[in-house]
């Protein structure tokens, strides 16, 4: 059962993960003469122009250096900000506001930071960047889960708090939910009265 658990959420990241690559994002053009196929017509990139276009081709487009993506980074500093504010709220069903794939994003930038440490003369200040991110990181999912988890026991989640999940917590709250719901499904069995009574 468990490894069918494992596929099934296996199917639900790579899911996931395209839809991240495809969200649509902002560009800013730094260099100039590269036609690409946007809205069913090519269209030549011109410096200093803004786009808006799937994520996966704006990342290609920014490792050709032909763009710069026009999204806040999730800095540390921002990371350590958002840990804080989850910390002090731990005892209150609050979270703070995670927009679109925002663990995605952090992958990324966390890969980004990866690759940049076998190429960089200041490896050792990286290395502390990537450590402080790590940290950071199960800083943030530890408070995040348990708050979602404490969620379950509610019949629908309220929307402001809805509103400040991100898509992976949105998706990772229905998983649970409806593991849940199956599990005690299962558990109940209709009596010769038609009331319900628990297996065992």
């Amino acid at each position: 059962m468990t490894g069918l658990l494992e596929l099934v959420e296996e199917l639900v990241f790579k899911f996931m993960s395209r839809d991240f690559q495809e969200e649509s994002v902002k560009i800013e053009v730094v260099s100039d003469g590269l036609k690409i196929f946007l809205e069913e017509s090519y269209v030549e990139l011109m410096k200093g122009s803004e786009y808006t276009v799937p994520r996966w081709m704006a990342s290609r487009l920014e490792s050709m250096n032909v763009c710069r993506v026009k999204e806040p980074d999730v800095t540390v500093e921002k990371l350590s900000q958002i840990v804080y504010l989850e910390e002090t709220q731990s005892k209150k069903p609050q979270l703070t506001k995670l927009n679109g794939y925002f663990y995605n994003r952090l992958k990324q930038v966390i890969s980004k930071l990866e690759e940049s440490l076998r190429t960089s003369p200041d490896w050792r200040a990286q290395a502390e960047t990537l450590k402080s991110y790590s940290e950071f990181y199960d800083a943030l999912t530890r408070e995040r889960i348990t708050k979602i988890i404490n969620l379950l026991n509610l019949m629908d989640i309220p929307q402001d708090i809805s509103e400040k999940m991100s898509e992976e917590e949105k998706q990772l709250y229905l998983d649970l939910k409806t593991i849940l719901n199956l599990h005690l499904k299962n558990l109940r069995m209709r009596g010769k009265h038609g009331g319900s009574i628990l297996k065992g």
